[in-house]
């Protein structure tokens, strides 16, 4: 903590700051990170990060590389995390996330593989889940999993290939 911190000001509805005594202006960035809903057929594939709240399952996500399409970020991070391989990949909506100053591009692709084999430094677990199980959960049902939290895109991701208004 410094004194030129203690004078920084947020300007322009705090997408800009900086000192007033001094000219350098700081944008904070916002990294970009694919968020993706992969299915197969009535099924699709959720994962488990290791420090989330117990049967918490989600959508599988990651930072995209410097230069990397969102096709090519979406392919390789379910490859590597789970080490299925998808389709085309479809753009779906997007939200900001303010942990960690982040930009979540929703995308949706068809499973080309179902055989899951985990990274386990980056999920706990992986597994196929059907809409059933997911129409149940929903409900409040204790099926071994409690989905993606309302609110996030990975909620809306979820609930909207349940109801049948995101298709690939």
């Amino acid at each position: 903590w410094t004194a030129a911190a203690e004078k920084s000001i947020l300007t322009v509805v705090g997408w800009h700051g900086g000192c007033p005594e001094s000219e350098p202006q700081h944008c904070p960035r916002t990294d970009p990170v694919v968020i993706m809903l992969r299915t197969d057929g009535s099924r699709t594939l959720l994962g488990r990060s290791p420090h989330w709240p117990e049967k918490m399952y989600s959508c599988l996500a990651g930072f995209l590389e410097p230069g990397e399409t969102l096709e090519a970020a979406v392919a390789r991070e379910v490859k590597e995390e789970t080490d299925v391989d998808i389709g085309p990949v479809q753009y779906v909506a997007s939200q900001p996330w303010p942990y960690p100053s982040s930009l979540m591009i929703g995308c949706m692709a068809s499973a080309k593989s179902t055989q899951i084999k985990i990274d386990p430094n980056e999920l706990d677990d992986a597994k196929w889940v059907a809409k059933e199980t997911l129409v149940k959960a929903f409900s409040g049902s204790d099926v071994g999993l409690i989905p993606a939290r309302k609110g996030s895109i990975a909620g809306f991701l979820i609930r909207n290939w349940v109801k049948g208004t995101l298709s690939n």
